[in-house]
C-alpha cells in the first residue's frame, strides 16, 4: 500500500515537472519574443532616426532662410540661398505702405491716434519696436512667410559697423551726411570706408538723398558692403562677430540656431551678394509696392530652384510695360568708368534733363572705356537712349544693384 502510494506520487511529481518545464518554455518564447521585439523596435527607431537626421541635412541643403533686420527706419529683407550660396537684400522703403493685422491696427491707433487698415513702415516703426509684430505686418503687405527677425538700437549698431572690417562704398559725387552730434561729416567722391556712424545715417537719414529710389539703391550697395567685409574676417573671426551679433540684436533666434550655416554663409562668392530694389507708385509721402510684380520677384527668389538672375533684373510694373520702346519710366544706373570726375553725375542731370529716372551714380573700377557700356536686363531694350552716346555698345547682362538699365560711361562721351 505505502509503495502503491510512493510510486503514485512519483507520477504526479513527473507530470509537475514537465507542466514547469512547459510553462518555463512558454515564459521564456514570451520573454524572448518581446526581448526580441524590444531589440528590434530599438533598433528600428535607430534606423529612423538616422533616416531622419539625414533627411533633416539633405533638406537644409535646400534651405532659404528669411530674415527682417531692422535699425531704426531703415528695414530690409535678408535671403540666404543655402543651396545656391547666395545672399539676397531686399531693402524696404521707409514710405513704404503696409496692410496691418488686427495687432498691428491697434498699436499704431493706441501710439499714433490712427484708426486705419494700413500705414508707412516709418509710422508703424514709431508705434513700436516689437520686431515680431512687424515682422507679421509684412508678411502680411508681401504674402509671404519670415522665419526671423533682428532689431537693434542705434548705439548697438554703430558699435556693430565698427567691429565689422573695411566697409567700402563708390561714390560718384562727394555726400553729406549729420553724424550722431549734429556735425557736417562730407564723403568724397570716389572710394571711401565707412564707421558705423557713417552707415548708419546713409541707412536711415533719407534726407540726405534726392529720392528714395537712390537712397535704396544706396542702401543696397552698403548692405552688400557690409557682407563682403565680413567675408574677409577669417572664418574663426566671422563665427565671433556672428556670435557678439545675435548677442546684441533682439531676436527669436540665437547663435545657435545659425552656427551650423556659418561655414557655408562665410564661404559665399563677393559676386553672389546682391540686392534687389522693389517697384511701385508714389503718393504723396506714401510708396505702394507693386504686389503683383513683387510676388514675381519672391517667387523666383524664396524658391530652391529660381530664377536669381531674372529676379535681380529690376522688374517693371503695368504701367511702364504699356510702353516698351521708352526707357523713361525705368530707373537707370550711372557708372563713370573713366577718370574724368564727376562725368557720371553729368550724364545724370542731362538725361534727367530729358525725363528719365535716375537711380543711383558710381564710380566702375573695372577698368577704362573709351567706349560707352549700356547693360540691360533683355534684348531690344534702351534702344532710345542709342542717340545719346557716340559709339554704345549694349550687352545682355545684370548688375549687383538689379537696376534693369546700366550706363557704364565711356572716355568719349565726356560732357
Amino acid at each position: 500500500m505505502a509503495h502503491r502510494k510512493k510510486e503514485k506520487l512519483g507520477a504526479k511529481a513527473v507530470i509537475a515537472r514537465i507542466i514547469v518545464v512547459i510553462l518555463a518554455m512558454v515564459l521564456g518564447g514570451v520573454g524572448s519574443f518581446f526581448a526580441s521585439k524590444a531589440f528590434f523596435v530599438h533598433r528600428f527607431r535607430k534606423d529612423k532616426k538616422a533616416e531622419i537626421a539625414a533627411q533633416l541635412k539633405e533638406e537644409s541643403k535646400e534651405r532659404v532662410d528669411v530674415a527682417l533686420i531692422q535699425a531704426g527706419n531703415s528695414m530690409t529683407i535678408r535671403i540666404y540661398h543655402n543651396k545656391n550660396q547666395q545672399m539676397i537684400y531686399v531693402p524696404l522703403r521707409p514710405d513704404t505702405v503696409l496692410t496691418l493685422n488686427d495687432e498691428g491696427k491697434k498699436v499704431v491707433e493706441d501710439e499714433l491716434g490712427i484708426s486705419e487698415d494700413t500705414a508707412t513702415a516709418a509710422d508703424f516703426m514709431k508705434s513700436t519696436n516689437d520686431g515680431k509684430l512687424m515682422k507679421e505686418q509684412v508678411e502680411k503687405t508681401l504674402g509671404i512667410s519670415i522665419n526671423s527677425y533682428e532689431t537693434i538700437s542705434r548705439k548697438k549698431f554703430v558699435k556693430l559697423m565698427n567691429q565689422a572690417g573695411e566697409i567700402k562704398l563708390d561714390l560718384d559725387e562727394e555726400l553729406t551726411y549729420e553724424d550722431a552730434t549734429g556735425k557736417s561729416v562730407v564723403l568724397s567722391a570716389g572710394e571711401n570706408i565707412l564707421n558705423g556712424n557713417a552707415v548708419y545715417a546713409l541707412l536711415t537719414d533719407s534726407t540726405i538723398f534726392e529720392s528714395e529710389d537712390a537712397h535704396m539703391t544706396l542702401t543696397g550697395d552698403i548692405l552688400v558692403g557690409i557682407s563682403k567685409a565680413l567675408k574677409d574676417k577669417s572664418l574663426s573671426e566671422y563665427k565671433e562677430y556672428v556670435e557678439k551679433y545675435y548677442g546684441l540684436v533682439k531676436s527669436n533666434l540665437e547663435y545657435e540656431d545659425v552656427s551650423g550655416y556659418l561655414k557655408r554663409i562665410h564661404a559665399i562668392k563677393a559676386k553672389d551678394f546682391n540686392y534687389k530694389i522693389l517697384e511701385g507708385t508714389e503718393s504723396g509721402d506714401k510708396f505702394e509696392i507693386d504686389t503683383e510684380e513683387a510676388k514675381k520677384v519672391f517667387d523666383e527668389i524664396l524658391s530652391e530652384s529660381g530664377d536669381l538672375e531674372e529676379a535681380l533684373a529690376t522688374t517693371e510694373s503695368s504701367e511702364k510695360k504699356d510702353d516698351e520702346s521708352s526707357s523713361k519710366s525705368i530707373t537707370i544706373e550711372i557708372q563713370n568708368s573713366t577718370k574724368i570726375s564727376g562725368l557720371a553725375g553729368r550724364w545724370k542731370d542731362k538725361l534727367s534733363e530729358e525725363g528719365y529716372t535716375i537711380g543711383s551714380v558710381k564710380t566702375n573700377r573695372q577698368g577704362e572705356l573709351t567706349h560707352t557700356k549700356i547693360i540691360i536686363a533683355k534684348e531690344g531694350m534702351a534702344q532710345d537712349l542709342k542717340s545719346y552716346f557716340k559709339n554704345p555698345e549694349y550687352e545682355v547682362g545684370t548688375v549687383s544693384s538689379g537696376a534693369k538699365i546700366c550706363i557704364i560711361v565711356g572716355t568719349e562721351d565726356e560732357i
